[in-house]
């Protein structure tokens, strides 16, 4: 029953191309997008599903790749069927898939098994000529009894709220305002991004804004108060951004980044007098390689779901910017 349910996307695409053959014969041709594919939302998701099936079941041919498609996994480049094609053996409960007929990209959260155990999959399709030609992914392999892959990639209802066409914001408007939230993070200002006051921001499964219950002050607050109180200037530079997948329907901007921290960051001045001095693992040279995703809801940020992966200090993820 799992085989035959998964197998009904590819069937659908089948279908779609064979209805579009029909439709072409009997209508204008539409003009090809610069990025070589025509391919709605409902489309893009098929491929999603395939590339996760072919994943899961150890099936590279299951899959619409390109001859000369390109898979990285953390930022390293691999062969089809390396890594966690090889090792992957289903999916958990959460999956977000995000899609961008005017790029033929998508990225995608999803929960798998691998070996057993959990891991936390961000991934990054590029598809065209209905093939898909980019494969990018970062995986955090988890352990057995993490209470946050049960949070995590969960299709909460905010990812589908409908945005009125007059209240929506233009793709390049959206890339700014992504691109606005790493500024604010580096220069620790709370003015230099657009946050909706309910903004909630989940790391890797875990709630790290407007948590009422949580251990420390920082994840009580809300997004903007975080900034604006500068704790995450930890973050030296925001390096390699690009904003790939941009889904201006549903008002979502994708982003892939690396958190830069050079570890010797001076004692950050905070209100009240008071300092705060980055320790542990800030204080010395380390990366995060981020896969990000924004919802927003006339033109601010609603909805927050990153994977955060420990990389070595300014690694390049392998793709120009």
């Amino acid at each position: 029953m799992r085989t035959e349910r998964l197998l009904l996307p590819w069937l659908a695409i089948s279908f779609c191309a064979s209805f579009a053959t029909v439709a072409r014969a009997q209508t204008p041709a539409t003009p090809p997008s610069q990025y070589k594919v025509v391919c709605g939302h409902d489309c893009l998701a098929e491929f999603a599903e395939r590339f996760l099936y072919g994943l899961t079941h150890h099936d590279a041919s299951a899959v619409p790749l390109s001859p000369n498609v390109r898979y990285t996994e953390n930022g390293a480049q691999l062969a089809i069927g390396d890594a966690l094609w090889a090792t992957a053996q289903g999916l958990g409960d959460n999956k977000l898939v995000f899609t961008d007929p005017a790029s033929g990209g998508i990225q995608l959260y999803a929960a798998v098994v691998e070996s057993g155990l959990p891991s936390m999959l961000g991934a990054r399709l590029k598809v065209e000529h209905r093939q898909i030609t980019e494969i990018e992914t970062s995986v955090l392999r988890r352990n057995a009894d993490d209470a946050a892959m049960a949070s995590f990639a969960v299709d909460r209802p905010i990812w589908r709220q409908q945005v009125a066409a007059n209240r929506r914001v233009s793709r390049q408007a959206l890339i700014d305002i992504a691109d606005s939230y790493f500024d604010g993070i580096t220069q620790g200002r709370g003015d230099a991004t657009p946050f909706d006051p309910q903004c909630t921001r989940f790391e890797n499964g875990g709630q790290m804004t407007l948590r009422a219950d949580a251990p420390n002050p920082v994840m009580k607050m809300s997004c903007q108060e975080q900034f604006a109180a500068g704790m995450l200037v930890i973050v030296t530079s925001v390096s390699h951004r690009r904003y790939l997948v941009v889904d201006e329907d549903n008002q979502i901007v994708s982003a892939i980044a690396t958190f830069d921290h050079r570890g010797n960051l001076s004692s950050v001045p905070m209100e009240r007098g008071r300092g705060y001095k980055p320790n542990g693992a800030f204080t010395r040279p380390f990366s995060f390689l981020i896969f990000e995703a924004f919802k927003v809801v006339d033109g601010k940020i609603r909805q927050i779901e990153a994977t955060v992966f420990s990389v070595p200090y300014r690694m390049s993820p392998g793709w120009s910017d």
